[in-house]
């Protein structure tokens, strides 16, 4: 705990979300840790830590952590007692069942973190662009006058953006891991969070058992790789839906060409729809673009059923009805409008970890095979919009941010086949250099962990399995449903 003579470790807090009775022993806290870790004795910050005890008094079993929910810059909203609730019943069986405690964070930059790292102009000024018809370059134009400002706002008070990146999380963890007196951890990593994991196994392996990544990315895969089906994911799984189910029959080609037609008719002629703020009580006019159009369908592809629902989505809007894309605009306007979501560090973190090592060459090689028109402009402005890094003054980052995890560390990925934010084909070979992993796979799009009571169950029998002294991981036990699961094997 922080005392007179030490700034540093938790201070025990009131828990954000309240009483909970439905839950076990909640306690939380603040993390405090030197902003940068060079110089200890400049700025200090801190972390949201929630801790579920699993009331087993002389357990010794290693401690599940979370590491967030990736991002970077996504928050786990330990604010709500719904998501805490959330992610308790989905982390249960994996933590607390086994006589594990329970670690739930924020990493600093993001949530309920201070500093936080949000660039509430932005959102501030989105509120009233969302009633404007603005093609995709201006929305990137009006952007980039918010986050001039929000950098400039950051600077002048003295946050350090060069030091909210992947290995200042590490080394908060280390800190944290040191403050709470804990040996090893079981790392669970969802998504950009999984590479939180693999450096942290990287710089202290002694302090890992085990790890489950979830939905993973990895250090070494940056923007260039795999560029051009990256950029084509997404479209050609929303124009292949059909092929999920056995009662959908039209061609990939008709659904592109309808799609697309309703992104130049939806420009031409927005439809007008005033929606629930989703943080306020009180209503927001919004225009129904074709920009807001794709950007929905996009933000639909983290789950799975919007393969489903796009069977209705396509002919209700040619008849100029909107009712099953407003609840994928309503979740694309939540994020935009997420004022504790760490959009600011996200920039930090590509500024230190992605763009040194990004070959940009190679991507405007392969956007020039793209389709001409939206798919390709927009591939091109991504690579070429100014990316704040010189603003910040980030240059390139410590090299173990961009080398390949080698590890002999058990390590379960879960993955969804359907997944095309965090391809499955990077798991395949990224695993290469895991020799003590298993991979289970479900139909299911990004983040099984939050979808699947089976993900669940696996990623609990293989914390149990990896934690034995023979260490000889049995894959084929982390299938618990021949139908939801495959499972390959690494040893």
């Amino acid at each position: 705990m922080i005392n007179n003579t030490q700034q540093y470790g938790f201070e025990p807090v009131k828990c954000w979300f309240g009483e909970a009775s439905a839950l076990p022993a909640a306690e939380c806290y603040y993390m405090h840790v030197p902003e940068d870790h060079a110089q200890p004795n400049d700025t200090v910050i801190a972390f949201p830590v929630v801790v579920f005890r699993s009331g087993s008094i002389f357990s010794n079993k290693a401690p599940v952590l979370h590491l967030g929910a990736g991002g970077p810059g996504v928050p786990m909203y330990l604010e709500s007692i719904e998501s805490v609730k959330r992610i308790w019943e989905y982390h249960d069986e994996l933590s607390i069942d086994q006589g594990r405690d329970l670690f739930v964070i924020d990493p600093r930059g993001t949530g309920l973190s201070k500093p936080l790292l949000t660039c509430d102009t932005f959102v501030e000024n989105e509120a009233k662009r969302l009633k404007d018809n603005l093609s995709f370059t201006g929305q990137w134009e009006e952007a980039h006058k918010d986050y001039n400002a929000c950098i400039d706002k950051f600077k002048n008070q003295e946050v350090n953006l060069s030091t909210y990146n992947s290995l200042s999380i590490a080394n908060d963890i280390e800190m944290m891991r040191i403050a709470g007196n804990i040996d090893e951890w079981v790392l669970v990593g969802v998504s950009y969070a999984a590479t939180y994991a693999q450096i942290i196994a990287t710089q202290y392996p002694e302090s890992v058992e085990s790890m489950v990544l979830d939905s993973a990315t990895f250090p070494n895969v940056k923007p260039h790789d795999g560029f051009l089906d990256k950029m084509t994911a997404r479209y050609s799984a929303l124009y292949n839906h059909c092929s999920l189910t056995s009662d959908c029959t039209t061609s990939p080609k008709i659904i592109e060409d309808r799609i697309w037609s309703l992104h130049k008719a939806l420009n031409l002629n927005p439809i007008k729809l005033q929606l629930d703020h989703p943080y306020k009580n009180n209503k927001i006019d919004v225009l129904l673009n074709g920009e807001r159009f794709i950007s929905a369908l996009f933000n639909g592809t983290y789950g799975e059923k919007i393969f489903v629902d796009l069977r209705n989505i396509i002919p209700q809007l040619e008849r100029r009805r909107a009712l099953t894309i407003t609840p994928y605009l309503e979740n694309h306007i939540a994020y935009l409008l997420d004022l504790t979501y760490g959009d600011v560090s996200a920039i930090s973190h590509y500024c230190y970890e992605d763009k040194p090592y990004t070959d940009f060459e190679s991507m405007r090689m392969q956007a020039d095979k793209l389709p001409k028109g939206y798919i390709r402009n927009t591939a091109l402005l991504s690579i070429d919009f100014p990316d704040y890094c010189n603003e910040i003054l980030i240059g390139a980052g410590d090299p173990v941010v961009s080398m390949a995890t080698k590890t002999d560390i058990p390590t379960l990925f879960l993955h969804g086949e359907l997944d095309t934010i965090t391809p499955l084909s990077d798991v395949i070979e990224q695993r290469k250099s895991f020799t003590k992993s298993c991979l289970v796979t479900y139909k299911l799009s990004h983040g099984v962990l939050s979808s699947s009571n089976y993900a669940e169950r696996a990623a609990a029998k293989f914390i149990s399995n990896a934690a034995t002294d023979a260490m000889k991981l049995d894959c084929n036990a982390m299938e618990s449903d021949k139908a939801a699961a495959v499972v390959t094997s690494n040893e």
